[in-house]
């Protein structure tokens, strides 16, 4: 399969799409003027995605420094001995005593993972997509992802990045702790980890860089902590504490959203809403329009959870999904809890090689139009 064109006229989600689709193996290559990034897939999981290599390492060195994992001297000291063995740099980090090999893997896991979905913000520039029997995992590779969880990533992003721009107007504004109680026993772990790094002379932009959590999730966590009233922006601290309410996210999309990831992710939607409805198409009565938008809005958020990650680590750890979803959490690959957004316990179906996690949805009823599903690529019955 060759695929070349623009992504004015195909989005980089309905590439990633037919690609997972098709259980493609190759690599796709973006550029657009200055810029080049390389997303390599194997039996359809992205499972690396990077710039060119000196803008890659340059990435890497500038995270592991500023997280002082090393010093900017002992940095370039292991450039020159990789460049002397000729190995690629992340195999040999690996290797090496310079970094633990947890930390080296957090850090390019996230790198490869903020890369892909940033690279969903592009509205311009061409594709080409080289299908291939193998692919070369020199560079490195990270557990692979699958396209369901790209696309449910960008729809999270898409419908909670509005609120995080009302509440940091600007990302270079530097964060600082209230005078009001933390709420650490009702602040999610996100939001502690976030809260951890505030010294009152970082910004918001730093923070995110410091964060584990991955740039978005750094960024939401600072929006839900200054709605708590735990944080304040630079030019609030002035004028006195004052409580930031939550406010609905207006319903437009981000700059950064492509016209043609709108319109994947409103298929998408549709496709479940069909698939789950006997009648789709049927009139609701008001009350019914508003338990609708619940629904809509609980799938949206529902990309927020880990537990598809955790998933897919299990799989790449013991080449197989678990027999229940507790193992996760025996494993260290899952802390948080086994509820759907309704607090209600996941259903959990394994069918090799694959798995399916289902949830009764707001009604609390199997077989109705508000169940959610995952699964990677369910087989017919």
């Amino acid at each position: 399969m060759a695929l070349e064109g623009t992504l004015q006229d195909f989005a980089l989600v309905d590439i990633l799409q037919l690609i997972g689709m098709q259980r493609k193996t190759g690599v796709l290559t973006l550029t657009r003027k200055d810029e080049t990034l390389n997303v390599v897939v194997q039996d359809g999981m992205v499972v690396w995605a990077a710039p060119p290599d000196e803008v890659f390492e340059a990435n890497l060195g500038r995270v592991l420094t500023r997280r002082e994992l090393t010093t900017r001297e002992r940095w370039e000291e292991v450039q020159q001995m990789r460049a002397r063995k000729g190995q690629r740099l992340v195999p040999f980090l690996l290797e090496g005593q310079l970094v633990s090999p947890r930390d080296i893997e957090k850090v390019v896991q996230r790198l490869v993972r903020e890369t892909l979905y940033q690279a969903l913000r592009w509205r311009d520039g061409k594709y080409t997509f080289a299908a291939e029997t193998q692919v070369d995992l020199s560079r490195g590779q990270i557990p692979p992802v699958g396209t369901e969880t790209v696309l449910l990533e960008a729809v999270r992003q898409m419908d909670e990045w509005p609120m995080i721009e009302r509440r940091i107007p600007s990302l270079d504004l530097v964060v600082r702790r209230s005078n009001r109680p933390a709420y650490r026993d009702q602040a999610p772990p996100e939001a502690l980890t976030v809260l951890e790094l505030v010294d009152g002379r970082r910004s918001a932009r730093d923070i995110a860089e410091l964060c584990d959590l991955g740039e978005f999730d750094a960024y939401k966590g600072i929006a839900d902590l200054l709605a708590a009233g735990a944080l304040q922006l630079e030019q609030q601290a002035e004028a006195g504490a004052r409580e930031l309410r939550p406010v609905r996210a207006p319903r437009r999309l981000p700059s950064w959203v492509a016209p043609g990831a709108t319109g994947a992710v409103v298929l998408a939607f549709l496709v479940l809403l069909f698939r789950a409805s006997d009648d789709p198409l049927r009139v609701f009565p008001s009350s019914r329009l508003a338990a609708e938008a619940e629904v809509q809005t609980r799938r949206l958020t529902l990309a927020g959870r880990e537990l598809p990650r955790a998933l897919d680590e299990y799989l790449l750890l013991r080449l197989g999904y678990p027999n229940s979803l507790t193992e996760l959490q025996t494993e260290g690959l899952y802390a948080g809890d086994l509820q759907d957004p309704w607090g209600r316990p996941w259903i959990y179906e394994r069918r090799q090689p694959t798995y399916r996690l289902t949830s009764p949805g707001l009604d609390g009823r199997i077989g109705t139009a508000d169940d959610l599903q995952i699964s990677p690529a369910w087989p017919p019955d």
